[in-house]
């Protein structure tokens, strides 16, 4: 049917024909994700945890590590905390620009999205608990969250999920995107994407659409 988008319908198109919003990037520059890290360069708390690690059969643990294993084995308070402020104050506002707007955070796995999570808790205790929710297949209520995560008004206005929103869910208030983890897919990267190129009417006020 001519004007309906379809599955083969490109984002660029959609965007040219008004049915979807561009997506606007923004980089976290982030040493450890981009270069990998040396053992010499850790504090002596994270040399032990480092030299804890099963990295090889005979337990020896290398110099350096490049970046995509760095990013399975160590979770760095750092990192994690710079990602968050960066989207608290760079990601897009509502409410009068008096709030976080709706936001998914695509973690690796479960552990790195309670890791998260924790870390949301922790530099932003007046929203603890309530404001940023983990949602994986192990969370119990999970789709209890993603009802409330896909009402307007109410909270959490950031889902850490790791795979179970990344496709299929149509909210169109979502504004931010976190990709937290790699994504090897092209496929499957545009459709993570798409979960925040929805258009909403009114989102930001009276006649300011999204």
């Amino acid at each position: 049917e001519t004007g309906v988008p379809t599955d083969a319908y490109g984002l660029d198109q959609a965007v040219a024909d008004g049915h979807l919003v561009p997506p606007v990037a923004i980089s976290v520059p982030l040493k450890f994700q981009r270069e990998g890290i040396k053992y010499d360069d850790l504090p002596e708390d994270e040399k032990e945890q480092w030299d804890s690690l099963e990295w090889s059969e005979d337990g020896t643990a290398p110099a350096a590590v490049d970046p995509e294993a760095l990013n399975s084995w160590l979770f760095n308070q750092d990192t994690v905390d710079k990602v968050l402020e960066t989207l608290m104050t760079k990601g897009q506002k509502v409410a009068g620009g008096d709030r976080l707007g709706k936001t998914i955070i695509f973690a690796k796995n479960n552990d790195h999205a309670d890791f998260i999570a924790d870390r949301f808790d922790k530099n932003y205790p007046h929203y603890k608990g309530h404001f940023a929710r983990v949602v994986t297949y192990k969370t119990e209520y999970a789709q209890s969250i993603i009802d409330d995560f896909s009402a307007k008004e109410k909270m959490p206005h950031i889902a850490v999920s790791v795979d179970m929103l990344d496709t299929g869910i149509d909210v169109p208030e979502i504004v931010n995107l976190v990709f937290f983890k790699v994504v090897r897919s092209k496929t499957k990267f545009w459709q993570m994407l798409g979960r925040g190129t929805r258009l909403c009417k009114d989102l930001f006020g009276p006649g300011d659409d999204k």
